[in-house]
């Protein structure tokens, strides 16, 4: 079940996965694009009171809609690597990320600024989840997510890829403003309690921070993820200006 007017909508719009029902709350108004969206493109749908959508959706955020739909379409890790794009957007590692709302919101990010894939790991990090896909607000619906067994070895096939793989931390020896990112390049951004494992750091290329001048500490991965994929948005729109 995915629940939420953006979550259902975009899973509509984009036909990657199969939508068996669509349950609309009685009475709710807060869809009214999603419900002449769903009728013109002939999905079963369900009227049902508000009640029997909180039973559904498992959340009292369902915004009057919930889905029941097909297992997240997780992509695959070689097609990723074999693109024939000569610079594909920036890839995003997640190094054990066990937060739903801070999954989604990597997501929301990573679809914004023109990410190409997101990798996390089968073990220890949170699955796509109803409640990751609410906080992502749609966007997993057109986001290339990809599992794998093994973060190192990941990031090595990235690297023999031509990608240069940077990672992120609070004590990293270039700061991400001074980094060329305007080729290959992924990010490996750590996890909400001790960032990124020992190994996963060393397998980096580099390791670049981002300059803070407040009293707290360290960004959340989310906030990491939309600084380095804005940064490295614009130094592509940069090159681009330059080049024309």
């Amino acid at each position: 079940m995915i629940y939420g007017v953006h979550p259902v909508l975009e899973t509509v719009r984009a036909g990657r996965r199969r939508v068996e029902e669509i349950y609309l709350a009685r009475g709710h108004s807060q869809a009214p694009d999603l419900v002449t969206q769903i009728q013109d493109a002939g999905f079963p749908v369900t009227q049902v009171s508000a009640n029997e959508i909180i039973s559904l959706a498992g959340s009292p955020h369902h915004q009057g809609v919930a889905a029941r739909v097909g297992a997240f379409p997780y992509a695959d890790f070689t097609e990723i690597l074999s693109s024939d794009e000569t610079v594909p957007g920036p890839i995003l590692i997640l190094d054990e990320v066990q937060d739903p709302g801070n999954l989604g919101n990597v997501i929301r990010s990573a679809e914004c600024l023109g990410a190409t894939a997101i990798v996390i790991a089968k073990d220890r990090s949170v699955p796509l989840t109803p409640a990751v896909e609410k906080a992502a607000a749609g966007a997993s619906a057109h986001m290339r997510i990809v599992r794998v067994v093994n973060l190192v070895r990941a990031i090595t096939q990235l690297k023999n890829s031509g990608f240069w793989v940077y990672g992120t931390h609070q004590h990293g020896r270039d700061t991400i403003y001074s980094a060329d990112l305007t080729g290959k390049t992924a990010f490996v951004l750590g996890s909400e309690g001790r960032g990124m494992r020992r190994l996963v750091r060393e397998t980096c290329d580099n390791v670049v921070s981002i300059p803070m001048v407040g009293h707290v500490e360290s960004l959340n991965v989310s906030q990491t993820a939309t600084i380095v994929l804005a940064e490295t948005l614009r130094q592509r729109l940069m090159k681009n200006v330059t080049k024309d």
